[in-house]
């Protein structure tokens, strides 16, 4: 098969702005723009989703209507909308009132390491959120912590720490709406763990799996009392090997003796 040079964009397709890479993000680029519209509807769908706030009925075609309407323009407006100001927006009686009832129940449900997902800082997903909150306990720990101290929390590294740092000190606006609005983030972040088959084993995954996505297997070890690893060291206690492995992480498998096991192997493991 032939392969196709793709063309990377140099200008966001929405509103015009110079995108950029961010540190350690890969292919991934964004728009330079904090003021575009699109930008700013996605950061509310992500907010909204399973992982983060787990706020059923808030589909991107809803958002789109409720930000057009100019009445939704950053997550916080959700928790100050009623009934009345749903249906005024267009929708329907049933939908409104089902919105009113899923943002009271996100105040309650979602633990604190949902909220710091739901934030959007970049490199923090739901493993490394979780690490945070055990170290420092709150999302307000970790306003006040310095650099140095998110840096130090293991499994963070330095790229995720400095994202957390400077989110903290630029979003000082932001994290007052936390706080006044989603009351659990003051609270310790509770795990919910399935069991201790995995307690004392450092474990990582390569390559594509049938039954998880790349944060799955991390929840899936995190959950059964395992820690996940960002990279091939000797503190490795497995490597699980899927689909189009990692050539590179093999091989340093290897030199370092890492015990390999297929995806099954793994699900035996914590049946």
């Amino acid at each position: 098969m032939k392969a196709v040079r793709i063309i990377e964009p140099d200008k966001c397709p929405f509103c015009g702005a110079p995108v950029v890479r961010l540190l350690d993000e890969g292919a991934h680029i964004y728009c330079s723009n904090p003021d575009c519209e699109e930008k700013k509807l996605q950061k509310l769908n992500y907010f909204v989703t399973k992982q983060c706030m787990n706020i059923d009925g808030l589909s991107e075609k809803t958002l789109r209507k409720l930000q057009e309407s100019g009445r939704v323009k950053e997550w916080k407006d959700l928790y100050e909308m009623d009934f009345d100001d749903f249906v005024c927006c267009g929708l329907g009686n049933k939908t409104a009132l089902k919105l009113v009832d899923e943002l009271k129940k996100s105040t309650t449900d979602a633990k604190a390491e949902n909220v710091l997902m739901a934030l959007g800082i970049p490199m923090i997903g739901k493993v490394t959120a979780i690490k945070l909150l055990e170290h420092f306990k709150s999302i307000v720990n970790i306003e006040m912590a310095s650099l140095e101290e998110i840096a130090n929390v293991e499994g963070v590294g330095d790229v995720a720490a400095k994202y957390v740092y400077d989110y903290m000190k630029a979003n000082k606006k932001e994290l007052e709406y936390v706080y006044k609005y989603l009351q659990y983030s003051y609270a310790t972040s509770v795990i919910e763990t399935a069991s201790h088959k995995l307690d004392g084993l450092t474990i990582m995954a390569t390559g594509t799996l049938k039954n998880f996505s790349r944060d799955g297997i991390k929840d899936s070890i995190v959950t059964n009392g395992g820690k996940y690893a960002s990279g091939v060291s000797k503190k490795l206690s497995f490597l699980i090997v899927g689909e189009a492995a990692g050539e590179s992480k093999l091989n340093k498998a290897k030199e370092l003796n890492i015990k390999m096991i297929t995806e099954d192997e793994y699900l035996d493991m914590i049946k």
